[in-house]
Formats: structure tokens, sequence, C-alpha cells
């Protein structure tokens, strides 16, 4: 496993990452706004570069090596342009340093290269140097290792470049060489820090989107653990039906409904007969796998919207909205039959369990504690006269 410190440690030489797949990461985060910034650092360049052949023709007008001298701003410029606009294709050779690294190269060779065209006091060429060194610095992004060996290579080459073409003398060889080294030094200190900026900048926003990810996930679980708690409390843990208190809650609310819409609810108490017995012969266990049956029964029985909780035990209730007694007495027997034909695996047995049931319809404005009451009766009805039966309440 790989320490968080490991992942965002910095090169201090090259100024990059030191783990390759944190380097990635920084690339492809920076890829948009590389691709706008260099395309526009090399075209305003590249036009600078440009630029100059106005004043090449003040200095040599009247000499034909002016024209190479403008062919070779005129190259350079082609260069630049057309590396401008295979920047976003080659998007990656652009972010990794590759593409600017040639146009620089390829521009400070030219320089390097005018030098012994241009007629002009090895101090003009020696400010331009300067000009040139620093716009690599600061014109090949997120290569700093690049951009220095680039510029020291260049700057060496112009130093013999211009001791050999002007026979300078010692006191100006070292009045340019200083110029220059402060110049790389300044820049490379420019561009390091720069490099270094920008990578600890990404390393705060990863740590900070990395929290933010690990508050979502945490929020999530959070979210999931309370639906779960919120479904215990709303469930019946032995047959995942709706519980008592959930009972009462919806009711409440079905109510209200029958009311506003003057639509009939009936209302099915269902009472596994013989349960104790059950229990006591095959366990607790086996009594669960009735109340299951039971439950499984009614969900393939009552087609219509229905509402079913667990009152107690093994007594369980049903809520049939916009639904009559005699409608609700037919859904009953249905149920009772079922319950009557299905079997039941209990210690590799199979055995039948039948249920009583009795069926009430509301009463306009009869709240719930009265209609099971009438219901219950009906219930204690059915048990009197033989179980497995369906009675109805006055």
């Amino acid at each position: 496993m790989v320490n968080l410190s490991d992942i965002y440690r910095l090169d201090r030489l090259t100024a990059e990452f030191l783990f390759p797949e944190t380097e990635r990461q920084f690339r492809d985060n920076i890829k948009e706004g590389w691709i706008q910034d260099t395309r526009q650092a090399i075209f305003v360049s590249a036009l600078f570069y440009l630029m100059f052949a106005i004043t090449d023709w003040v200095v040599m007008a009247d000499q034909p090596d002016y024209w190479l001298v403008l062919l070779n701003r005129l190259v350079v410029c082609i260069v630049g342009l057309s590396a401008a606009l295979m920047a976003r294709p080659w998007w990656r050779k652009l972010v990794n340093g590759l593409i600017p690294s040639v146009v620089v190269v390829f521009a400070l060779a030219a320089f390097v290269w005018k030098i012994m065209l241009v007629p002009v006091d090895y101090g003009v060429h020696g400010m331009g140097m300067m000009a040139m060194l620093l716009g690599v610095y600061v014109f090949i992004p997120n290569r700093y290792l690049y951009a220095l060996v680039a510029s020291v290579s260049a700057s060496v080459a112009f130093l013999l470049v211009t001791l050999v073409h002007f026979n300078l003398l010692l006191g100006q060889l070292m009045t340019l060489m200083a110029m220059l080294l402060v110049t790389n030094i300044l820049g490379a200190m420019v561009a390091w820090r720069s490099s270094i900026v920008m990578r600890k900048t990404f390393c705060d926003h990863a740590v900070l989107r990395a929290a933010n990810e690990r508050l979502e996930s945490e929020a999530e679980v959070r979210r999931r653990l309370e639906e779960v708690l919120r479904q215990r409390a709303d469930q019946d843990e032995t047959t995942g039906v709706a519980n008592r208190t959930t009972l009462f809650e919806a009711a409440s609310q079905l109510f209200i409904d029958a009311e506003v819409k003057q639509q009939p609810l009936s209302l099915l108490l269902l009472d596994v007969d013989y349960f104790r017995q059950l229990n006591s012969t095959y366990g607790h266990m086996r009594g669960d796998d009735v109340l299951k049956a039971l439950v499984s029964v009614c969900a393939a029985v009552l087609g219509r919207p229905h509402f079913l909780a667990r009152l107690g035990g093994e007594v369980f209730v049903v809520l049939l909205p916009d639904t009559r007694l005699a409608e609700a007495t037919g859904v009953a027997e249905r149920v009772r039959a079922e319950c009557q034909r299905m079997p039941v695996a209990i210690a590799e047995v199979a055995i039948h369990f039948t249920v009583s049931v009795g069926v009430a319809q509301r009463h306009s404005a009869e709240p719930l504690n009265v209609l099971l009451r009438r219901a219950d009766e009906a219930v204690s009805a059915a048990k009197y006269n033989g179980r497995n039966r369906v009675e109805t309440a006055s």
C-alpha cells in the first residue's frame, strides 16, 4: 500500500511528482488550461520573432543576407504556428513538454545562427539572447529540466559563436557570461517555483477532493444505515411486513382518503389456528416459517391495493381500500383456502396450517381501534365455530 506522503512527494530536482501515477493525473488535470495557454504563448512568440524582421530591414536592407535572416524568421514562425495548431490533437506531447521543447530548441538554434548574419554589436545580440532565454523558461510549461537544459545549451552555443564571430576580449566575454548566468539563474528559479507551486496546488485540491469524497461516502453509508434502521423501525423483523406502529400510521392516512373520496374500506384480521401448539411442538423457528408462509399467501392473493401488517404474535391485519364487506369476505375466503392448501416444510414433514379470519367494513368516522375490536369479535366467532373459517362483523 502506497502512503499518501509518497503519492504526493515532489522531486526537488525535476520539480515533478516522484509517483508516476500522480504525475499522470496532474498532467491530465492541467490539460485544458495548458492547451489554451501554450497555444497562445506559441502564437504570440512566433509573431514577436517575425516582428523583428522590421529592425533587420533597417540594419541590413541593402545586404543580400537580409533575405536569409527573413527566411530564418519565417521558418521559425511557421514551425511555431504549426505547433500551436497541433496542440489539441497532440495534447499529451504538449503537456509533457515535447512540442514546446522542439519549438524553443529550433528557435534558439535559429537565433544563434543568425548572429553571424545580422551586423549589430554583440551587446544587442546578448540582449536578444537574454530575452529568448527568459521566454524559454516561461514558455516551456511543466518541464523545468527541459527548459534548463535547452537554455544552458543555447547559452553555451551563443557564447562560442559570439566569441568566434566578434573576437571578444576577456572582459567582454566575462560580462556576457555574467549576464547569461544571471538570466539563466533567474529564469530557472521562476520555472522551478512555477512547477512546484502548480503541483502543490494540485495536491491541495486532490486532498480536499479526497476528503470531500470520503465525507460523501460516509454520508452515504450513514444514509443507508438510517434507511435500514428506519425500515427496521417500520417493519416486522420476522416477516418483513409492516409492524403495529406502521399499521396505525398508515391506517390514519387511508381513513382520511376514504372519507375524502367517499369510498368504503374493509379490514381483515387473520389469526393462525393452533399457533401455540405449533410453537410447542416444532419450536419458534418453525412457527416463524408458518407466519412467513401466511405473508406469502397474502402477497399472492391480495391483488388489489392493500396494506398488510403484523399486529402481534400470530395475528395479521389487512386493510382493503375501496372494498365493501361482501368483496372483502370473498378475498378473506380465498386467503383462508390458500393457507389451508399450502404445505409448510417443518422438521422434514410437510404440514398444513389454517387461519380464522374476521372481516369488518369501516363505519363513517370509525377509528382503527373500534374497527379492530369488531373484526376481533368476528375472529372469536370463527374460532368458536370450529376455526378455519371466515366470519363477518356486524
